[in-house]
């Protein structure tokens, strides 16, 4: 979005201002016509608006400047919230997902989805599931916790997660899901290579049936 360095030095000079002039604003070695094309750019984008006489950053323009100062190290290495899904039914078996890609391309396990901000976890969880499969699932939340993939010492992935389990889903397995592909298994291998290797531990503390848990682990892939 932020397509100069006249344009990054703009809301630069504006996070740490309530509010500034155009004179306070601009440099004193950029031309007034070249810098008043650049700042509005920002305003156009929703960047900057101008109150009064003062340019202050929109709260667009706060979320931005947030996103870019963060190194991708520092983006790399924080977890990300994400739900783990298990549906089962007795005569249909276990509702398995297989990942079309990378990290992890082609490794079978639950579910996955993301908790939206507009939405309970668990409505989050019945929203993605009939979104993604069609089908209508009531969730309950059975615990959380960390996990941590490595493949080689390089960390792969870093999920804060929670755990839903519905039982009994209702209607027709109908996918549109781009990133995967899902099936019905009767009884799958849940400690099997080709399985995500968190799926064993879920499953071992699934079956404990000690609700609500909360783990932290690390794999190696």
């Amino acid at each position: 979005m932020l397509t100069h360095h006249i344009q990054h030095a703009i809301i630069q000079k504006l996070v740490t201002n309530d509010g500034l002039t155009f004179s306070d604003l601009k440099p004193d070695d950029i031309d007034n016509k070249l810098f008043t094309y650049h700042l509005k750019i920002t305003i156009r984008e929703g960047l900057v608006e101008k109150v009064a006489d003062h340019y202050q950053l929109t709260s667009s323009g706060q979320k931005l400047w947030k996103r870019i100062k963060e190194s991708p190290e520092k983006l790399a290495s924080r977890s990300l919230s994400i739900l783990y899904l298990m549906v089962h039914s007795k005569r249909q078996g276990w509702l398995l997902y297989t990942r079309k890609t990378h990290p992890l391309k082609d490794k079978i396990a639950f579910m996955h989805a993301y908790p939206r901000a507009d939405l309970s976890i668990v409505e989050s969880a019945k929203y993605e599931a009939k979104q993604k499969t069609g089908l209508d699932c009531d969730f309950k939340i059975l615990g959380s916790g960390f996990f941590r993939t490595f493949e080689s010492g390089e960390l792969l992935s870093f999920t804060n997660f929670s755990f839903l389990e519905c039982k009994e889903p209702r209607g027709k397995l109908l996918v549109n899901d781009p990133h995967a592909t899902y099936e019905w298994v009767q009884n799958p291998d849940f400690s099997s290579s080709e399985m995500l290797p968190n799926m064993q531990k879920l499953m071992e503390v699934y079956s404990e049936g000690r609700f609500p848990f909360f783990i932290d682990e690390i794999f190696e892939v």
